[in-house]
């Protein structure tokens, strides 16, 4: 397995997240592990209105947590 790095901005602040696997995440994959993260971390931070259904699962991202995907790297 390799190991991969996402890297995120939250508050203009770079933060990243490690997954292991073996071919490199596709945005959408990068989304979803960064999600699930953002709900364990930042949950009582996130917004507390309805969110559009019809957006993005990345804008979903950036308008409840305030989150964006800036890069997958390999470690």
């Amino acid at each position: 397995m390799t190991t991969w790095i996402i890297a995120y901005n939250k508050d203009g602040n770079t933060s990243t997240l490690k997954t292991e696997a073996e071919e490199k995440p596709d945005m959408e994959k990068a989304v979803e592990l960064v999600s699930r993260h953002a709900e364990e971390r930042f949950a009582d931070e996130g917004v507390e209105r309805e969110l559009s259904d019809d957006s993005s699962p990345a804008n979903r991202l950036a308008e409840r947590f305030g989150i964006t995907i800036t890069g997958i790297t390999q470690a």
